[in-house]
């Protein structure tokens, strides 16, 4: 289905970086933004919210799939955001784990142990998702 309706901030974002995605960005890589200092924490699982808002019931599936999860910053240090703000990488996060790999490992490749202790060598990794990669290898100690 072809869609031509979305409008900035209609998935829930409050945030757009131009030519940082899944695919660059590493979950613990810290970005410099007017100021600020961020951290990618985690890939955002899309919910029941997000297809309401949609007119789509199987959208969080969809967006799941299509691996274009968008995802969380932690603010290390505030700033005051101006529009086209200069976004600087300023350290990038120590396992080099894209957000596409990050929310794969956790969906579509359970049975990847090693990913999994990868994934939690990452300091700046959320408690929710570093409690889903110990309960993974707990489960399968």
């Amino acid at each position: 289905m072809d869609r031509n309706d979305f409008t900035f901030g209609q998935l829930g974002e409050n945030l757009t970086l131009e030519g940082i995605n899944e695919d660059t960005a590493h979950i613990g890589d810290e970005f410099a933004i007017s100021g600020a200092t961020v951290v990618v924490t985690q890939p955002r699982v899309p919910c029941f919210k997000l297809a309401h808002v949609m007119g789509l019931p199987g959208f969080p599936k969809q967006v799941l799939l299509s691996g274009r999860t968008c995802f969380y910053l932690r603010v290390l240090e505030e700033g005051r955001g101006t529009h086209r703000a200069l976004v600087e990488l300023t350290e990038s996060g120590p396992e080099a784990m894209t957000v596409r790999e990050f929310c794969n490992l956790l969906y579509f490749d359970q049975k990847n142990l090693d990913g999994a202790r990868r994934a939690l060598r990452i300091p700046a990794l959320s408690s929710d998702w570093r409690n889903s990669f110990k309960a993974r290898l707990t489960k399968a100690a």
